[in-house]
C-alpha cells in the first residue's frame, strides 16, 4: 500500500494526487515502492530544533529525510522549512511551487540511494530533480 502525507503544506502550491502520482512513478522507474512517504512543513524553529537534536547542526536547513527504508520499501518522515524553502525559490528564481516539488522530490531520491555531497552527486541529484519537476509540469498540463 502506497500512502504519501502531505502535512502543513502550503494549499495553493501543492496539487498533492499529481505529486503524488509522480512519486510513485519515479519510485516504480527504479523498483522502489512506496510504503510511507509523509512530508512535514514546518517553521524554522522547528526545523533548527530537528536539526539540532537529531543531527547536532546548528545550522538552517531546507530538508531533512529520517529514512526508515529497507531494500526497495520506501518509509520516511520528511521536514521541510517553508521559510528556507521561500528563500531558496527567490535566490534560484524560481517560482515557490517549482521550489516545493524539487524538495519533496530531493528526499524521495535520497531514499532511494542517491547522494548530493560530492560535485557530481549533487550534478545527478539536480538532474533528477529537474526531471521530477518537468514530469510534474506535464501531468498537471494533461489533467487541466
Amino acid at each position: 500500500m502506497q500512502n504519501i502525507k502531505f502535512i502543513g503544506a502550503p494549499k495553493s502550491l501543492l496539487n498533492e494526487d499529481t505529486i503524488s502520482s509522480v512519486l510513485v512513478s519515479f519510485a516504480g522507474r527504479e523498483g522502489y515502492k512506496i510504503d510511507k512517504l509523509e512530508y512535514n512543513f514546518v517553521d524554522s524553529e522547528k526545523m533548527y530544533s530537528l536539526n539540532k537534536d537529531y543531527l547536532n547542526h546548528s545550522t538552517d536547513t531546507d530538508i531533512i529525510t529520517f529514512d526508515y527504508s529497507t531494500n526497495k520499501d520506501i518509509l520516511a518522515e520528511v521536514y521541510i522549512s517553508k521559510e528556507m524553502m521561500a528563500e531558496n525559490a527567490i535566490s534560484h528564481s524560481q517560482p515557490n511551487e517549482n521550489e516545493l516539488i524539487r524538495l519533496v522530490s530531493h528526499a524521495l531520491f535520497h531514499c532511494m540511494g542517491y547522494k548530493d555531497k560530492s560535485a557530481k552527486e549533487k550534478e545527478i541529484m539536480r538532474s533528477k530533480e529537474e526531471d521530477f519537476l518537468s514530469a510534474v509540469s506535464r501531468e498537471t498540463r494533461q489533467n487541466v
